[in-house]
C-alpha cells in the first residue's frame, strides 16, 4: 500500500513529460486504496474481514475445521472489489478490530466518484477491451486527495497498520501529505 502511494507520487512526475504514466497513476492510485481498506477490514482471523461474505464462510469453517484435520488445504481468497470494501469500511466498527464507532467518513457522491474510478478507468486498464481509450485527467487530483483523506484516517485509527513501527508511519504520513496537496 505505502509503495503504491509512492509510485502514485512518482508517476505523477512522469505525467509532465509522457501521458501514458497516467494509467500507472490511477492503476496506483486504485492499489493504495484498495490495500488501506483491506488491511482496515481484516480481522486476527486473516482474511475475514475484507473477503466475500461467501468467502469468508468459507474460511471459517476452514478455521473450525483445521483443528480435528491439521492438513487441510485452506480456501482461496476472494477480496471484495474495491466499491465493496469502501462501503465496508463506511460501517460503524468496520476496523478489524470493531474499535472504530464510527466507520470511515465517505459520502454517497465521493463513494460514487471512486465507484465510477474502479468500474471505468481502472477496469478499462486492467480489462483490455479492444477500443481507443481517451481518458479526462483533469480530476485525478481531486482523486488523489480523496484518497489521500481516506487512507488517512484508516491509518489514524490504527488498527490497519499497528505492527508498522513509527519511521514507517511517518514516512507514510509524509506521502500522504504530498498525495493530499496534488494539483497535477
Amino acid at each position: 500500500m505505502a509503495g503504491s502511494i509512492r509510485h502514485v507520487l512518482r508517476c505523477a512526475e512522469l505525467v509532465l513529460d509522457d501521458q501514458r504514466a497516467w494509467k500507472w497513476l490511477a492503476l496506483a492510485l486504485h492499489s493504495a486504496l484498495q490495500g488501506a481498506c483491506v488491511c482496515h477490514l481484516t480481522t486476527t482471523a486473516a482474511p475475514v474481514g475484507a473477503v466475500t461474505p461467501r468467502n469468508a464462510g468459507e474460511w471459517r469453517t476452514y478455521f473450525e475445521d483445521l483443528r480435528m484435520k491439521p492438513g487441510l488445504k485452506p480456501p482461496s481468497t476472494r477480496l471484495m472489489s474495491l466499491p465493496d470494501l469502501l462501503k465496508a469500511v463506511r460501517k460503524p466498527n468496520s476496523a478489524g478490530d470493531r474499535s472504530n464507532p464510527r466507520g470511515i467518513a465517505l459520502s454517497d457522491t465521493e463513494l460514487a466518484w471512486l465507484r465510477r474510478f474502479h468500474d471505468t478507468i481502472r477496469n478499462q486498464f486492467t480489462h483490455f477491451e479492444p477500443m481507443g481509450w481517451s481518458v479526462e485527467v483533469s480530476g485525478m487530483p481531486g482523486l488523489a486527495r480523496l484518497c489521500a483523506r481516506i487512507i488517512g484516517d484508516v491509518s489514524e485509527i490504527g488498527w490497519a497498520f499497528r505492527h508498522k513501527d513509527r519511521c514507517w508511519r511517518a514516512s507514510l504520513e509524509r506521502d500522504l501529505h504530498e498525495l493530499a496537496s496534488s494539483h497535477w
